[in-house]
Order: structure tokens, then C-alpha cells, then sequence
């Protein structure tokens, strides 16, 4: 028995290491692809925001902190702190919509889930471009929107809707909706439907048991998706550019006011590096809160 069962064995653990080595192969492209275009610029970056600034918009190779001193500049905390207070704001808002829709959309037939997520699908064809762009044409004194309120009587003039802080904070919520509803779909769709019922057999309201059964069981996800928003918009450019006044510019359009208009290279990469460091900081804060509120702890 035992001079036939090491042979065997020895059979048994060939195909399971060709097909380690076909999965290594396989994932060494993917991750091949991350350290190209993801760790390789991130160096160049860090490179850059180390480096001496000269006369022209040039710069030499060095080991200076003077960039990252300038990032203590009040102009900059300010635009750092309203930029990271807008994406928060847009994740509280997106979230707060995207997991009710989300939820609603998972107790739906089968047929209708796939209407609902097909159409979402479809409004991430658009462009962010096209959109911003749309908002701008929809809030302005010749839009329809302005033209029905008059009607109305909800606004007493023609006058256009923006540029203000409202006008940024909709179109931001309206870009990044569908990616948190289809982010919280899945986890949605794992819920128990016999837990909610539970709740409410024992005199729980429908709303009160949304509120205190359903969403502390997907914690973690609406952690993640608040994280997702806040890394996308955190640094947006293009919304708080056309539908803001300056005092609405994020720190995306410094870090590119910086490096286009003053030539000052080394403080614009010190200032996105500053910004990558955060949301890393946010991400680990995340990762920490989640397993704070998992079973496993």
C-alpha cells in the first residue's frame, strides 16, 4: 500500500503545479501592466517633486524639501481642505442615494434588474466632457430648466444657475451615481430577505429596519463605495472649473494652474504627491474600519 501511494501522490501534485505556473503566467501580465502604468509614473512623480526648480519652467535632478515646505502655504491647506470637504460631501450625497436605489433595484425581478443595469451601463457611454458641458447648457438663462421654474413661479428672473458650489456638488453626484449603484448592487444582492422581514415581525418599521438591520450588514461596502467617490472627485478638474467660481476650485485645478501656467513643475508634482499620500491614508483608514466592524474581529 504504501510503495503504490507515493506514485500516486506524485501524479496527484503535477497538475496542480502546471496549474499554478499557468495562473502565475497568467497574472504576471496584469501585474506587469500595474507597475508600468501605475508605479513606474508614481516614482517619476516622487522624483520630480524632489527636484530643484530653475528660471524658464525648467528643473535639475536634486534632493530639495523646498517644494514640499510651499505645500504649508495657506492658498494651498485652503484648496486642499474645500477640495477634500466637496468630496466628502459628494460621497455622503452618493452614497446616501446610490444604496436605497441599489437595494430596490436587487429585490426586483429578474427582467427589471436587467433593464435598470443596463440602462445605468448605458450613461457611463457619456463622457464626463459631454456632461459637464450638458449641465452647463441645462443650468444657463437660456435653458429649460430656468425657462419651467420661471413659469412656475418658483424663480422670479431669468438668470443663470451657476456658477456656484450647488451646480458643482449636482453634477459631480450625477457622474459618480451610477458607478456606486452598480458598485453596491452585488452586495446588495447577497442580502438575506428573511432578516429585514424578521425585524419587522418583531415591530420594527420597514424604514427603521432598512435603516438599523440592512445597513449594518453592508457596512464595509458603503465604506468603500464613500472611498471610491472621494478618490474620484477629490481631484476633479473639468466640473468645479466650468460650473464653479475660483473660490470652488479644487486642488486638481492648482496642481494644473502650477505645472501650465507658472512652469513650477517640482511644487505641482509635490502637491499630487501630497494628494496620492492622503487617499492612501483614507484607504488604510477604510481597510481598518472594515475589519473593526467584521465578524473575524
Amino acid at each position: 500500500m504504501t510503495d503504490l501511494a507515493v506514485p500516486l501522490r506524485a501524479k496527484d501534485t503535477e497538475p496542480r503545479s502546471r496549474d499554478q505556473v499557468v495562473l502565475a503566467g497568467l497574472l504576471s501580465l496584469p501585474t506587469l501592466f500595474l507597475i508600468v502604468l501605475c508605479l513606474i509614473p508614481l516614482f517619476l512623480l516622487v522624483q520630480l517633486s524632489f527636484a530643484h526648480r530653475e528660471d524658464g519652467g525648467l528643473w535639475r535632478a536634486g534632493l530639495e524639501l523646498t517644494q514640499y515646505r510651499q505645500l504649508l502655504n495657506p492658498q494651498f491647506l485652503k484648496v486642499a481642505l474645500f477640495s477634500f470637504t466637496l468630496a466628502l460631501t459628494t460621497a455622503v450625497i452618493s452614497v446616501a442615494l446610490a444604496f436605497p436605489v441599489a437595494y430596490f433595484i436587487s429585490r426586483m425581478k429578474r427582467r427589471a434588474q436587467i433593464t435598470w443595469l443596463v440602462g445605468l451601463l448605458s450613461t457611463l457611454s457619456l463622457s464626463e466632457v459631454l456632461i459637464v458641458f450638458s449641465f452647463q447648457v441645462l443650468l444657463s438663462g437660456g435653458g429649460g430648466l430656468v425657462k419651467a421654474l420661471v413659469a412656475l413661479g418658483i424663480m422670479d428672473s431669468v438668470h443663470s444657475l451657476y456658477p456656484n458650489f450647488a451646480a458643482v456638488m449636482v453634477c459631480l453626484v450625477y457622474l459618480v451615481l451610477p458607478y456606486i449603484i452598480l458598485f453596491l448592487y452585488p452586495a446588495m444582492s447577497q442580502l438575506d430577505d428573511d432578516i429585514p422581514a424578521a425585524a419587522t415581525t418583531m415591530g420594527a418599521s420597514p424604514a427603521r429596519a432598512f435603516l438599523t438591520v440592512v445597513a449594518p450588514m453592508v457596512k464595509g461596502p458603503l465604506l468603500s463605495a464613500g472611498l471610491l467617490v472621494v478618490i474620484f472627485t477629490v481631484g476633479s478638474y473639468l466640473t468645479p472649473l466650468v460650473l464653479g467660481r475660483p473660490q470652488q476650485w479644487t486642488v486638481g485645478i492648482l496642481i494644473s494652474n502650477g505645472a501650465m501656467t507658472t512652469g513650477n513643475l517640482p511644487l505641482a508634482a509635490a502637491q499630487a504627491v501630497a494628494l496620492v499620500a492622503l487617499m492612501v491614508g483614507l484607504l488604510g483608514l477604510v481597510r481598518l474600519l472594515t475589519r473593526a466592524g467584521s465578524p473575524a474581529s
